[in-house]
């Protein structure tokens, strides 16, 4: 990267150049706020939106923070704490771990542990085939190791919280809108039993209304579904893209990280 990209420490945002070099990058619509929050993830996490290391998207009218799974790698590299990895290992249906897949369909999940200083034991964390899988050419070609990256981006995200909260890399974009996935075929589908109000209390959005944040909060963490999650993200719509006070997360990260949780 040329002096002139680089962002500095003393800087609050981006200036006319690099201002100029995102627009080459597909970034000409994004509005001033969501330049702002981009600046303020690539600030905080080190990496180089230059060399494609962290990027934004455009999806569905809105921008995502995105990076790759070497984005993760690089981020918990830095931190210090950071002391290597166990497995990929990976399942079917009988629930056996292997450390290598060998079968022409599929495996139903994958898991990595990360170890980090502070923790006796790995972090483990497992992506499951149903929530994470994608149709695109590299997930028929490579499923095994497609979906073991998503299981290393949890893991990670579990050991650097601070570090990884509200970015994502691509593999597990698939997942990041709170939807329900159905993948596979014939899969048997498990009645929700729905929230009731004293564990999962409604917020509406009235007009002219004060948001209740803390109770809002309360809300997110007292989930246990996607279908429960679902509900709040549909209810908050309208303001998904303020920052929670006292966080440096907006409202759809926030969902999102909880997703994660939900999935992991």
């Amino acid at each position: 990267m040329t002096a002139s990209l680089a962002i500095n420490a003393s800087q609050t945002f981006w200036s006319e150049t690099q201002l100029s070099a995102l627009k080459t990058l597909g970034l000409s619509n994004a509005s001033k706020g969501d330049l702002a929050f981009f600046f303020h993830q690539a600030q905080r996490t080190g990496l180089d939106p230059f060399a494609r290391q962290i990027y934004m998207i455009e999806r569905g009218g809105r921008f995502t923070i995105q990076t790759s799974i070497d984005g993760f790698r690089i981020i918990a590299a830095r931190s210090g704490k950071y002391r290597g990895q166990a497995g990929p290992y990976f399942c079917g249906e009988d629930g056996q771990w292997s450390d290598v897949w060998l079968k022409n369909t599929p495996p139903l999940a994958a898991k990595v542990g990360v170890y980090a200083d502070g923790w006796m034991e790995p972090l483990w964390a497992v992506a499951k085939w149903d929530s994470y899988a994608q149709s695109s050419p590299i997930w028929k070609k490579m499923p095994d190791l497609m979906l073991a990256k998503c299981a290393e981006s949890l893991a990670l995200r579990k050991a650097f919280p601070n570090d990884l909260s509200g970015i994502y890399t691509d593999d597990e974009m698939n997942q990041a809108e709170p939807t329900e996935v159905k993948v596979r075929p014939q899969r048997v589908e498990i009645p929700q039993v729905p929230a009731t109000p004293d564990v999962v209390p409604s917020v509406p959005l009235i007009a002219g209304e004060e948001i209740d944040w803390e109770q809002l909060c309360s809300s997110i963490d007292a989930v246990t579904t996607s279908v429960e999650l679902k509900k709040i993200w549909d209810t908050n719509k309208p303001v998904l893209d303020l920052v929670v006070p006292n966080t440096e997360q907006t409202l759809r990260n926030m969902i999102m990280d909880k997703k994660a949780q939900i999935s992991a």
